[in-house]
Parts: structure tokens; sequence; C-alpha cells
């Protein structure tokens, strides 16, 4: 008797060697029944995987739990490890529209990536597979005949409302990716065009977006409450980062030098392109080590 039969389309040599491989490793982990597992093209590209059984001498059910178990695993498995790219691509083209093709690449390079490192967003690969398994285990239980494909794209609601989460989240970092490189940009040309007001400005950098803007006689420079010139430029939320820039434009320094020891910062990046050959880093010098020997004291004793 047949006793399941599955239909997949893999698209390549390599993900059918591993459809048929965990097929294989399911059917031979069971050692109280006798299997045969045959393959065969199908028409189409799609690859017919069937498993023909013989009833225990007790009269064993045609469809064990142990292997609809070790089988709804290894499809959820396969989905999620093989084919989730390509559905998460699809939900993508369904949902979204882009200005280029470039464009909807590095949003899908995204998601892919995003897939792969899980977020917060969507849950983790772990997850999405036992949510998958837990769909295929149901669906197998009623039925000898699955069409995996044809599965994914009709019968995984909640999966693919997670890859939306994903899809969502890639879309709207993207976006936020976007206006800071514009956003960026227009500093950049602002700056360009604008007359040194000051010679040389000291950024004592402490800890994340904290400074304190010092000037050539390392006297504090005071930095306005207001977000000045870039509250000006973009009509968006101030934040400290903002005000330190904002700061920086007003000063119109002919060069900033930037005392840290973190220069990989990325506040530290965003100064550095907005008035690149103005910024120079000093990772140790006699006035900023007892700087940061003191914010540390300080910081400590909070």
């Amino acid at each position: 008797m047949d006793f399941f039969t599955v239909r997949v389309k893999c698209g390549s040599a390599e993900s059918e060697e591993r459809f048929k491989s965990m097929i294989q490793d399911a059917v031979n982990s069971l050692h109280n029944r006798e299997f045969q597992l045959t393959f065969q093209a199908a028409g189409g590209g799609m690859l017919e995987a069937v498993i023909v059984g013989r009833s225990d001498k007790d009269g064993g059910q045609d469809h064990p739990e142990q292997l609809i178990d070790l089988l709804s695993l290894e499809f959820a498995e396969y989905l999620v490890d093989v084919k989730e790219e390509e559905l998460a691509a699809r939900v993508m083209k369904r949902d979204y529209s882009f200005e280029s093709r470039e464009e909807a690449l590095q949003v899908q390079q995204m998601v892919n990536r995003m897939l792969a490192e899980g977020t917060e967003t969507g849950g983790s690969r772990e997850e999405r597979k036992a949510l998958v398994q837990k769909a295929l285990r149901g669906y197998m239980q009623a039925s000898s005949d699955l069409h995996l494909d044809g599965f994914a794209l009709f019968r995984l609601k909640t999966y693919e409302d997670k890859l939306r989460e994903i899809v969502d989240f890639a879309v709207d970092e993207y976006l936020l990716d976007k206006q800071y490189e514009e956003f960026i940009g227009l500093l950049q040309y602002f700056v360009y065009f604008q007359e040194p007001l000051t010679p040389l400005v000291h950024l004592m950098h402490k800890q994340g977006h904290e400074f304190a803007i010092l000037n050539e006689q390392f006297t504090p420079v005071h930095v306005p409450a207001s977000g000045g010139v870039v509250a000006r430029i973009a009509d968006q939320e101030m934040q400290m980062e903002d005000v330190i820039v904002s700061t920086l434009i007003s000063l119109s320094p002919d060069k900033i030098l930037i005392h840290t020891q973190d220069p990989d910062a990325q506040v530290i990046t965003t100064i550095s392109r907005i008035f690149g050959e103005r910024v120079e880093l000093c990772l140790l010098c006699p006035h900023c080590k007892p700087f940061h020997q003191e914010f540390r004291r300080l910081d400590q004793g909070r």
C-alpha cells in the first residue's frame, strides 16, 4: 500500500539531494516496520517521494505517529532552511513596490540577513521551524499526500505572518537608513559651503553619544538646548548626536580634534562623514588621558 507521497520543487541539484537525504534518514530511523522509499520525477521540475509500508503483524496503523513526527520535522527543516528566503521574497514582492531593482535587492538582502541571524521581530529560526512542524504534523495525520510548495503557500498563514513581520521590519530599517544617508548628504553639502568661524574645537568623547566640547584653550563650549542648524534642516525629533552635530556646524571649526577611546563608534563615524577632512582623531594625548581617567572615576562613583 502507498503509505505517504510528497512532492516538492527543489530548484537545484543540491537542494534535491538534501531533500532525498532527509527523507531517507527519517525512514531509516524507524526499525519496527519495513518501508520502501522511491523517488521519481513528477513533471514541471517536481520531485516525488513515495513511502510504501507494510503493516505490523498486530495490524498497526498506516500512519504511525513516530514517522509523522520525523517527517514533519524534516519537512519543516527543509522549508525554513531551503525555501524560506524564496517565500519571504514572495511576500515582499506582493506587499511592496520599490523605485528600482537595486532598491528591492538591498531590502531583500536585509531580509535574508534577518532570517539567518534572527530578530525579535518574526521570532528565531527554531521558533519558525517549530511553527511549521506543528502545522505539517496536523496535516499529515489527516492526509497521506503532501505538495510541500503548495502547503507552504496556502496552509501556513501564521508562518507567513512571521515572514511578513520580518519583511516589514527590513523595509522600515531600509527607509530609515535611506533617510539617514540623505540627511548626512545634506549636512555634508551645508558644511562644504560653510566658511570656518572657529580655528579649532576639541571634542572629548566620554562614551556613547556623550561629549564635552572644548575650545582651543580647553574651555567648555556651551551646547545649546535647541537643535540649531540641524533642527532647521531636518524636521525630526532631536537626539544627542544631532545636538552635537548642530553645535559643531554652528561653531563651524576649521579643525575638529576628536579625543576618543572608541574610534569605531557610530557617532564618531557620523561626525567624520559630515565634516570630512576637518576631523582628526586622537586616541591618547596629554590632554585626553587625564580627561578619560577622570570621567571613568566619576562614572564608577555613580
